[in-house]
């Protein structure tokens, strides 16, 4: 006779465990009848239909929707059972869970949208300006996928000599959140930089845009380092990554015209500019002309009341001058007589002299000057070479 195998509790339990293990993930519907988070990271709920209810637990950071949720609505949970050693509790431990049907969805999405809301994430204060001529782009979506294809076609149509560097992602199902979460981590860290980020994807249903409502995703953008615009789904779809980006596009080929202007369109700009340029320089140059000009006239006919000495004409001249032409007059009189005030000619016709020292210097005092020394003096109308004979300082005695 076989003895019969008799388990320790502890043991037991491994065993189910193990068991359980390989059932492997399994999606599970049900109505959450009770939610809860613990410490800030521990998440427990319970699920119900009408006869029966099942536990489950999970950690926050791998529900992203969590503050969408709520008690009442009906949900899928993805997961694994298994069995909790040191009590022997049953639940299901869950990696994702997600609103079911398309009225729940959106419930659960408003939620979360008006909580984002109030924690600043969507200000429009916060968000920056798109590069005006970006050169290198980072664009995340997915691999072989028509967004791809169409956001590449247009940017090649409208400008050439752009830098595309391209992060494959996939934009929904179960590796969606972290594949995006990870293309931003790597951009924002990467040695090479990027002027602008594109996040896009094509059309779907609420459910095929789960990844871009995803709270984790929302912070992602929130906190990139680097200006990103949005374009997932189709004109009518808005997603909570639309909202957060710096600026969102209605579909991947609008974000391309919205990221990178025409070729067309900036010679024409250029043109115009330089139409404007060249027409404002000329009127300034017209206006500089018209200036020296007169200027010159005013010049000419001072030249022409100085000759005949005419008080009257000159007094009639300067009350029929510009403002212009009589600051010009004022400041070449002003000038004139700051020249003749300079010239030793004039100082010299009123009694002054300028005596040198034999070795051609300027006599300022009669320092280096003994007696019988030769100097010689400049008048206005000639010059005195002269010995000395008395060298005497003033308040001195004579040497």
């Amino acid at each position: 006779m076989m003895e019969e195998k008799i388990f320790k509790v502890s043991e037991f339990n491994e065993f189910v465990t193990l068991y359980l293990s390989q059932i492997g993930e399994v999606w599970i519907e049900g109505e959450i009848s009770q939610l809860r988070l613990s410490q800030g990271k521990w998440i427990f709920a319970t699920i119900k239909d009408a006869d029966a209810a099942l536990e489950v637990f999970s950690v926050l950071y791998k529900i992203g929707n969590f503050r969408g949720l709520s008690e009442g609505m009906l949900v899928k949970v993805r997961g694994t059972p298994r069995l909790y050693g040191k009590t022997g509790r049953f639940s299901l431990m869950a990696e994702e869970i997600i609103p079911s049907g398309e009225g729940a969805l959106r419930a659960a999405l408003e939620r979360l949208k008006q909580k984002l809301e109030a924690d600043g994430i969507f200000d429009e204060g916060r968000k920056r300006p798109l590069p005006v001529f970006p050169e290198t782009i980072g664009l995340i979506t997915a691999k072989g996928s028509e967004a791809y294809a169409d956001f590449v076609k247009v940017l090649k149509e409208r400008m050439g000599g752009l830098k595309i560097y391209f992060y494959p992602v996939q934009v929904q199902g179960k590796d969606a959140v972290r594949t995006i979460r990870e293309a931003f981590t790597f951009f924002n860290d990467a040695k090479m930089k990027v002027d602008a980020l594109i996040l896009t994807r094509g059309g779907g249903s609420l459910e095929d845009l789960a990844a871009f409502n995803d709270e984790r995703v929302v912070r992602a953008i929130f906190s990139s380092r680097i200006p990103t615009l949005c374009a997932v789904g189709h004109e009518q779809d808005w997603t909570l990554s639309d909202y957060v980006a710096d600026k969102r596009a209605s579909t991947p080929s609008n974000a391309a015209e919205i990221l990178v202007r025409s070729r067309l369109e900036v010679e024409r700009e250029i043109d115009f500019l330089w139409h404007r340029l060249e027409g404002y320089v000329s009127t300034e140059l017209r206006s500089y002309k018209n200036m020296i000009e007169q200027s010159l006239r005013v010049m000419q006919n001072i030249t022409a009341i100085r000759r005949r000495n005419l008080q009257f004409f000159s007094i009639t001249l300067v009350n029929s001058m510009t403002v212009k032409a009589k600051e010009a007059l004022l400041w070449l009189t002003a000038q004139e007589r700051l020249l003749r005030s300079l010239d030793y000619q004039s100082v010299l016709k009123r009694g002054f002299s300028i005596t040198y020292a034999g070795n051609g210097k300027v006599l300022k005092d009669l320092q280096g000057v003994g007696v019988g020394d030769t100097i010689r003096t400049v008048l206005s109308s000639g010059q005195l070479h002269s010995k000395v004979i008395k060298n005497q300082h003033e308040g001195k005695k004579e040497v």
